[in-house]
């Protein structure tokens, strides 16, 4: 079984301006390519699973209580819980075109940091670690950490070449016109929640979804009949 706490993203920003007043930054021309590896990314901080042997499946299910359970008439020995964060910051440069007012702005940086907080594996005292259920719930229980750990490295990389390909963002070699310094962050703010947002909300779906088919009755049958000391 497993259970999968989904947590929303953190946007948080800095940034400068400075002023200048000269002909090409004025009509915001921008500069070279800048290294988009550099400017956009996207890193992770692996956790290893904390495996529990300390509590009686009775406890196992009563950690389940927000969780509907798609065996209600089987015990559930065994439970992965998992819990992950996604935070996105961004640091902002401008250049004012003096005397118009007008502010030549871009990011210097987005990093997104998505990982796993908690990776918990419980499993019944009921079973000694020798035993033959002891060994076919840790395998079940493992595959929920493959599919957790497989899903999350999978949106990881999407997250970061959509990011990279981006063309919205603005850049210092792409430098968007604003009236205000305030306005191109907040424009920033927005279309970098507009490439994240949905990946995110597919990854949640994803996780869940391949999770659930393996917590199955058929699964959970073929599991019970590969031991006879249950």
């Amino acid at each position: 079984m497993s259970r999968i706490r989904l947590c929303a993203f953190a946007l948080a920003a800095a940034g400068w301006a400075a002023g200048v007043n000269g002909p090409v930054w004025a009509q915001c021309g921008g500069g070279p390519p800048v290294d988009r590896s550099a400017v956009f990314r996207v890193t992770n901080t692996p956790i290893e699973p904390f495996y529990h042997h300390n509590l009686t499946t009775a406890q196992i299910e009563g950690l389940q209580n927000s969780v509907k359970l798609t065996s209600r008439n089987l015990q559930e020995p065994g439970l992965t819980a998992a819990e992950q964060e996604l935070t996105t910051s961004y640091q902002c440069g401008a250049l004012e075109a003096v005397p118009r007012r007008r502010y030549c702005v871009w990011a210097d940086s987005v990093d997104v940091e998505f990982s796993y907080t908690k990776m918990d594996v419980y499993i019944s005292t009921q079973y000694p670690e020798a035993s033959c259920p002891y060994r076919v719930i840790l395998a079940h229980e493992n595959q929920h950490v493959e599919i957790n750990q497989r899903v999350l490295a999978k949106y990881l990389e999407l997250m970061r070449r959509a990011l990279r390909s981006d063309r919205t963002i603005p850049t210092k070699d792409r430098p968007l016109v604003t009236a205000s310094f305030k306005a191109g962050q907040g424009i920033i703010a927005r279309r970098i929640q507009r490439i994240i947002q949905p990946l995110f909300e597919r990854y949640k779906k994803e996780v869940l979804w391949d999770n659930r088919m393996i917590d199955t009755m058929r699964n959970y049958r073929r599991i019970q009949e590969q031991c006879k000391d249950w």
